[in-house]
């Protein structure tokens, strides 16, 4: 069986760009494609592996150049040729679900229909390129409705992933929730007396509200990642807030281990973040709504009873919620070894083996 995997673009650092490096080491005799592949900017892992770009790789070497390429990325991507492969395995956010697989199947792991265009305002605001884009909006919407008639079969990353592929594809989905590395996180022997955010700096993360939040408790808040939000919020950030950029592992791992708590800020329909805190020994104070109900449990009422919780949930994106939740995490005593027992249901082991069971019952018949 000749299998092919394929990812949206390889030029940055995310949950995406780690499931898709589950999927090649899964399926290492696999041929991988990708939109574009920038080494320096991405997981070690993929210089290691053979990947197949197109040709907007020239141009096409980070995430905002990515976006500025849509749509005609999805173009280049149909004119990938996979005729000679019997599955094409898409790891998907965007544009990856628009290869044609004439001669085999289509299986899409699908993270979410495309963000840009489904959740177009939450996604873009009300900036200048928003009113750009707006015109040419039914037309994305109708181009990415037909891209995914042509898909064989949906994974859906959670429940709230496969409702959006329903309502916005009209298709079903299996689900396979995304797993984490459970040998690369531990519980440290003390903690230190800080908040934590892991994310890219993007406007619709809602990072901002966190930093408001922070400013007014004054507590200290370290922050992980970079993006086109970062000069904004670096304006916005008194000094108790603090800003690491670009981490690799082996600091990532130190910050989730040492925090008091991890904050999450999205409405997300996963979110690996809040899993790899709690495999931290870290609880997590985080916006109660999307696919987080799924991996996290809440602690009951306004009580502090932790019990088997493994979070705080608020239920409004503002500085006001999340301040009363950090207080009532004041309140609360957290199980740092029941956090990571928590965890371990979402291993690297079982994700492969589920999508692996898939891909073989998927395959054509031989004849």
């Amino acid at each position: 069986m000749k299998i092919a995997i394929i990812h949206d673009y390889l030029c940055g650092i995310g949950g995406s760009e780690r499931i898709f490096q589950y999927l090649c080491e899964e399926f290492s005799d696999a041929d991988a494609f990708t939109l574009a592949f920038n080494p320096v900017s991405t997981f070690p892992y993929f210089a290691t592996r053979k990947i197949r770009t197109t040709w907007l790789n020239r141009f096409v070497q980070s995430t905002a150049a990515f976006r500025w390429s849509f749509p005609l990325a999805t173009y280049v991507m149909q004119s990938l040729d996979l005729s000679r492969y019997d599955i094409v395995l898409s790891s998907s956010a965007t544009v990856a679900k628009y290869v044609n697989v004439p001669k085999g199947r289509h299986i899409c792991y699908c993270y979410i229909p495309t963000r840009a265009i489904w959740h177009f305002d939450e996604y873009f605001g009300h900036s200048m390129k928003a009113k750009l884009l707006r015109q040419f909006l039914p037309y994305l919407k109708r181009r990415d409705y037909a891209a995914a008639q042509n898909i064989d079969r949906f994974i859906a990353i959670s429940h709230a992933s496969k409702d959006y592929i329903k309502q916005y594809y009209d298709r079903d989905a299996d689900i396979v929730y995304c797993p984490i590395d459970l040998d690369k996180f531990h519980a440290a022997d003390k903690r230190r007396d800080y908040f934590l955010i892991v994310s890219r700096l993007e406007r619709w993360k809602k990072i901002d509200y966190a930093v408001e939040a922070f400013n007014r408790l004054g507590l200290p808040l370290r922050i992980i990642g970079t993006g086109p939000e970062a000069q904004r919020l670096r304006a916005l950030a008194g000094p108790n807030v603090t800003f690491l950029g670009a981490v690799d592992d082996a600091i990532l791992v130190r910050e989730y281990s040492q925090a008091k708590a991890v904050i999450f800020t999205p409405f997300l329909e996963y979110g690996l973040i809040p899993l790899e805190a709690n495999a931290s020994g870290t609880p997590v104070i985080c916006y109660g709504k999307g696919g987080i109900v799924e991996t996290m449990v809440p602690v009951e009422g306004r009580s502090g009873r932790v019990n088997a919780a493994t979070a705080v949930f608020f239920y409004e994106q503002s500085a006001d919620a999340l301040i009363d939740a950090v207080r009532r995490f004041g309140t609360c005593m957290f199980d740092s070894d029941a956090l990571v027992r928590h965890a371990q249901k979402w291993s690297v082991a079982s994700f492969k083996k589920n999508i692996r069971t898939i891909v073989e019952s998927t395959a054509p018949k031989p004849r």
